[in-house]
């Protein structure tokens, strides 16, 4: 397999560590020492005497020094220098960055370091009792991107969708369509039904399953909301999904649990005991702060959490996947701590909880409501309906799930570097118009080796070094906005090189590099937006990415 370029450094840093008389240095630990220093002193800097400063007895600058000694004889380096207590600046050779420049393909970004694992990505999974919402498109989206990452770097991947298709809430949803057609219900009823224009929908083909308004009324909401969530399901969720470009491999109901199979392996565990006529999963045992019910004593209904343990338990040890992510909403945070304690109980290993907060949409600098015709929600359609789904795709992936979101819509349809997407897609559609002007003459892969490289162009190399590690980082973080704000300032660089850089004017051996670096960003930025599940586009408005010299 061949190696990435931190690897590269890493090993040569490993070769010299030896050749100091230091000992055995592991490509990890050196590869751990690597960090991006400021472009003007060098390309990376490495702390490993610091690390190793008391196994070895001796001062991190002296560590450094003599590292610094065997690193300045490999052809790797252009320079190599210590600076502060003892950090080495190591600067590459102009043929090291076109070494680099050689594996830029459209491949760059697809490893094997997952091959043969297994990992399991479920997200959105909203109640099939009525339309997806707002926040909805925030772990729809971000689900998506992480699923994306994962398959680029060689994981196995199913897209899942959780439904729960039963509980009480099925029931609720049965009530709300008999009292659209006609039914009376008691305050305290009516308070938690689900409203809006979709429940009244419902009730026609909801009266000709039943046989009437009359028949309709009396059947049992249960089996009312039964029919009623999958035609919500199917006809509502599923094309709100489409739109979203977004299709899940597995759809898995809730009512296919088998949570008596739960509780069987929680009594094993010692970890059951009834109170009351309830059934609770002792705190003490699990190691939560307080017991938490699994089966309700007043209508002997299994709670979520049950069927949550069982789920994941499903997932990880039934269907073995090696990693089983959830993405919920803000209305869940808070109870992962007692799911992942559950799972560490049963000896069950790989769940990972992740969780958005909560979105506002601003217009003109304030929340901006929408209609409640359709009840007190935001109908995900709705968004969609204003702006695209990829540009909803690039805002929501490019936020922090544990913060919370204000979406302004000014921001999102603005032509201008304010903008993240139009910014990154106007730096796309500048290397084509630049490439256009040259006649398509470049070719990627070579940045002719005895020609110097300046601070502007090391940057601009550096960044997509920048980017295969934020990818790389993705399988143990789980997080992807850090990836789509290094895809933005590879934007800000590459702008700010193009202004640096006269291409076309260029004297015939500096206009062939330069012509092959904005090459190089085009490859980049192709891979990049079929990671994100993105489209490039050739041209934008008014013809703004045109090229003057």
């Amino acid at each position: 397999m061949k190696l990435t370029l931190l690897e590269t450094i890493a090993t040569s840093l490993c070769r010299s560590y030896q050749a100091a008389g230091f000992g055995e240095l592991t490509l990890a630990e050196a590869r751990e020492s690597l960090s991006f220093c400021d472009i003007a002193f060098a390309d990376f800097a490495s702390n490993i005497g610091m690390q190793k400063a008391k196994i070895l007895e001796q001062s991190p600058r002296e560590i450094a020094e003599k590292l610094a000694f065997t690193l300045q004889r490999d052809p790797l380096f252009a320079a190599v220098t210590v600076a502060g207590p003892g950090f080495l600046n190591l600067k590459l050779a102009t043929a090291a960055w076109s070494s680099f420049a050689g594996t830029i393909t459209p491949g760059l970004f697809k490893t094997q370091v997952g091959q043969g694992q297994t990992v399991n990505v479920e997200f959105i999974s909203a109640n099939p009792t009525g339309p997806l919402v707002l926040v909805n498109a925030w772990g729809g989206f971000y689900g998506d991107i992480l699923a994306r990452v994962y398959q680029s770097l060689g994981y196995t991947v199913t897209r899942e969708y959780y439904l729960n298709d039963g509980g009480n809430q099925i029931a609720q949803l049965g009530r709300a369509i008999q009292q659209a057609a006609g039914q009376t219900f008691s305050e305290e009823i009516t308070e938690v039904l689900y409203r809006g224009e979709y429940i009244d929908t419902l009730v026609a083909p909801m009266q000709s399953e039943f046989g009437g308004q009359a028949e309709l009324l009396a059947a049992d909401p249960q089996a009312i909301g039964e029919l009623a969530q999958a035609k919500i399901f199917h006809n509502l969720i599923l094309p709100t999904l489409q739109r979203l470009e977004i299709k899940h491999d597995v759809v898995t109901p809730e009512t296919q649990l088998d949570n008596q199979a739960t509780l069987g392996r929680l009594r094993d565990k010692a970890a059951v005991k009834e109170v009351d006529g309830a059934i609770w999963l002792d705190g003490e045992r699990a190691g939560i702060e307080k017991d938490e019910v699994l089966v309700r004593s007043t209508d002997g209904q299994e709670t979520y959490f049950l069927k949550d343990i069982s789920y994941q338990y499903d997932k990880l040890v039934t269907r073995g996947f090696d990693t089983a992510i959830t993405i919920v909403g803000p209305d869940h945070h808070g109870q992962e701590q007692r799911l992942l304690a559950a799972m560490k109980l049963l000896g069950v290993k790989g769940f990972i909880p992740l969780w958005t907060q909560t979105v506002r949409l601003l217009r003109d600098g304030v929340e901006f409501k929408m209609s409640k015709r359709r009840g007190n929600y935001i109908a995900l359609d709705d968004l969609l309906d204003m702006i695209p789904s990829e540009t909803a795709r690039f805002f929501f992936g490019m936020r922090d799930p544990n913060t919370h979101f204000d979406l302004d819509l000014d921001l999102v349809s603005a032509q201008n570097k304010h903008n993240p997407l139009y910014y990154v897609m106007y730096a796309y559609v500048r290397t084509g118009a630049i490439l256009e002007k040259a006649g398509g003459s470049s070719e990627t892969g070579d940045l002719t080796k005895d020609q110097v490289l300046r601070d502007i162009d090391r940057a601009l190399l550096r960044q997509i070094v920048y980017i295969q590690t934020r990818i790389e980082m993705t399988a143990q973080t789980q997080l992807v906005h850090p990836i789509l704000y290094a895809i933005v300032e590879l934007a800000s660089i590459f702008h700010e090189w193009y202004e640096q850089s006269p291409v076309l004017k260029a004297e015939p051996d500096l206009k062939l590099q330069r012509l092959q670096i904005v090459s190089l960003v085009r490859v980049v930025y192709a891979a990049l937006f079929d990671l994100i599940g993105l489209t490039p586009l050739d041209k934008m408005v008014a013809d703004q990415s045109s090229v003057s010299e």
